[in-house]
């Protein structure tokens, strides 16, 4: 006889698909329309680029406010309200017939991803699970890499067979349904429903810290989430534009994104269970190694062929789940639980902020150079340094 399952498995699913609309289909998927904003809208690399950019300008504030309404409303009226901000940005990106139009889509599809991000998540996941807390994680985060392996290749067919128009409107269409879905399924506390949370009562593998880090320690590793956000956050964003520019066609584009998006699900699900069996720390350092692999492989681009195009994609999407899983995993071995959820606020806008602070440079480079790979070598620096810095910290204060 199977076991009943815990209600708190039911939130990671919510908190899953959340993240697939927020993280996936308004960040990371995304990225699956920018060549088609040039060939389609005629956007200048820089005017893609000032779109990214003012998305994660909004993520940002969105993030630096979250915490306020957290503390104000409930939870899931939060993240509601945040995939209804996803769904209107999809009706806006359809219905819009000028660069203006986008930008104010590309705003609120940011405000949507900075009140529903893994911030709230994260709280949720705290909350609902003393046990197998990393695997939740995990398949929460996972949802953001599944969304850009399903999304790619169905936008693709959609904007070829139909039209750019048409797929936006579709996309707002599925987001809202889940926002009625993901309102049904949370509930902010256990307590809501005369619960206790997963392991309750259990020794657990995951704990907070005695004892939070110093103001200076935690500002260091703040600083090294903002180099590692710099690169995270535009390597997958501009994995598309990197194959366009060095020739190849939209399906071999929507090949290598969906690729990645299958490869950074799976490295999200496998390095939540590997933190709750070895911990951040080794897991972590393995998975940086891993990216960084990736990233200089696709420094290559222009020079090799699909082969090594799909094998760059599949070990940055596997090894990009480091950007997920370490704000979380460290903030919660860094921090006691009362200043969590601040600590986690501190390390996920810094790394989001960071992504904002480069998002136009691939753009504008492209613009002087024809080319993305120089803006793939700065990336490739920026994960090897802030590897060194958070992993030589984080043993400094846990290990």
């Amino acid at each position: 006889m199977f076991r009943k399952i815990h209600y708190s498995w039911l939130i990671c699913f919510g908190c899953a698909l959340l993240l697939f609309c927020t993280g996936g289909l308004c960040f990371t998927g995304f990225s699956v329309y920018l060549p088609y904003m040039r060939s389609i809208l005629n956007f200048t690399n820089t005017q893609v680029s000032v779109l990214l950019f003012v998305r994660s300008l909004l993520s940002v504030i969105g993030m630096t406010f979250v915490n306020r309404f957290l503390k104000k409303y409930e939870i899931r009226r939060v993240v509601s309200v945040a995939l209804l901000m996803a769904a209107v940005s999809f009706v806006i990106y359809g219905l819009s017939t000028s660069y203006a139009g986008c930008l104010a889509a590309s705003a609120l599809s940011g405000a949507a991803y900075g009140f529903g991000s893994m911030i709230p998540v994260s709280i949720l996941i705290s909350r609902w699970f003393n046990e197998h807390r990393g695997l939740a994680l995990g398949i929460c985060m996972a949802s953001t890499g599944v969304s850009t392996f399903i999304a790619s290749p169905v936008i693709t067919w959609a904007v070829d067979t139909f039209s750019l128009r048409t797929s936006y409107l579709a996309e707002a269409a599925f987001v809202a349904v889940m926002c009625i879905l993901v309102w049904t399924l949370l509930r902010s506390m256990p307590s809501c429903l005369d619960l206790e949370p997963l392991g309750s009562g259990e020794e657990t593998a995951v704990s907070y810290a005695s004892k939070t880090a110093s103001g200076t320690q935690i500002a260091i590793m703040t600083a090294g989430f903002l180099m590692l956000g710099m690169a995270a956050n535009n390597v997958a964003s501009n994995l598309s534009l990197l194959y366009q520019s060095v020739g190849f066609d939209s399906d071999r584009i929507a090949s290598v994104v969906a690729f990645f998006g299958i490869s950074l699900a799976i490295g999200k699900c496998v390095s939540g269970l590997v933190v709750d069996k070895v911990g951040p720390y080794k897991s972590c350092g393995i998975l940086f190694i891993i990216s960084i692999a990736g990233c200089a492989m696709c420094c290559t681009a222009g020079i090799t062929g699909l082969t090594v195009a799909s094998t760059a994609v599949i070990l940055i999407g596997f090894g990009m789940a480091v950007a997920s899983i370490a704000p979380t995993s460290f903030a919660l071995r860094v921090a006691t639980e009362e200043d969590y959820p601040g600590i986690l606020s501190k390390f996920q806008t810094s790394h989001t902020l960071g992504g904002l602070i480069f998002t136009t440079i691939p753009g504008i480079i492209a613009d002087r150079t024809d080319s993305y790979v120089i803006s793939y070598i700065i990336m490739l620096v920026l994960i090897t340094v802030s590897s060194v810095i958070l992993q030589r910290l984080y043993h400094r204060i846990v290990c």
